[in-house]
């Protein structure tokens, strides 16, 4: 494959990054994520070209804003990595191609919304509700135009994304009804999300992310000292549950499968 189109598709990966680090900073606080420019969240001096570089800057710099001296989150050259690894990983399973489109805006959701959640333990409607009618909107036209956007099907089709728009939602909309403060409605509209794209793989998703989620907060209770009572975002280990059903869900289940001696 062309080194100059994976380098490229790379910058792109890197550029949108950087824009989420924006998303992630500023809908918790209400703020536009148009203006003011992008400045240091401590001493708020307006960055520069050559401060704004993705993940460059960060580096050059040492992980410290010029201006202040005070230290940058590694939050921001973590996500614009992060990004730029799973749309270059992205564009080498897809191609240039709508599937490739719809995965990134898929993962990229993903993880905006399990960066906002870590910090805020939030997941707001601002982002997940115009996620889910964009992601609607895909359904059309993959089925217009005989199109994939999902490694599980040659095109969409409605009733395939109605499947785990109901089983992802509706699950843990039940599990809200018998037990309150367990689930937060931001994670039953993502796991409502993440249905539209998965299918019914959405329950092979939720149980890696109940299962990701017992481990974690075990961890959580054994070296971070956190009881019972206190609120561990949930919608991380959903996205991590979506991301590995993405790329793993078919094999899995038919391993699954052929192993119980099903098929």
């Amino acid at each position: 494959m062309d080194a100059v189109v994976i380098t490229v598709v790379a910058i792109f990966g890197l550029m949108v990054g950087s824009f989420l680090n924006v998303v992630i900073y500023r809908v918790p606080r209400r703020e536009s994520i148009v203006l003011p420019s992008s400045h240091c969240p401590a001493c708020e001096h307006p960055l520069s070209i050559t401060d704004n570089i993705p993940l460059i800057s960060w580096l050059l710099l040492g992980g410290k804003c010029r201006y202040c001296g005070e230290r940058i989150s590694i939050q921001y050259p973590l996500i614009e990595a992060v990004t730029m690894i799973a749309v270059v990983i992205l564009y080498v399973s897809f191609g240039l191609t709508f599937a490739f489109g719809a995965s990134v805006f898929f993962f990229l959701v993903l993880l905006t919304v399990s960066a906002i959640d870590i910090e805020y333990k939030i997941i707001p409607n601002v982002i997940i509700l115009p996620a889910l009618a964009l992601s609607v909107s895909f359904l059309p036209i993959s089925e217009f135009a005989k199109v994939g956007w999902m490694p599980f099907v040659d095109h969409s089709n409605w009733v395939f994304s109605a499947i785990g728009f109901l089983a992802g939602g509706g699950f843990l909309f039940l599990l809200a009804l018998i037990r309150p403060d367990g689930m937060g409605g931001g994670d039953i509209k993502l796991a409502a999300f993440m249905g539209l794209f998965l299918g019914r793989y959405v329950i092979v998703a939720l149980f890696i992310g109940f299962l990701f989620g017992s481990i974690g907060g075990l961890a959580a209770m054994t070296f971070l000292k956190k009881s019972r009572k206190d609120l561990i975002p949930f919608g991380p280990y959903l996205a991590a549950g979506a991301v590995f059903t993405w790329f793993l869900g078919v094999p899995l289940v038919n391993w699954y499968l052929s192993t119980a001696g099903m098929v």
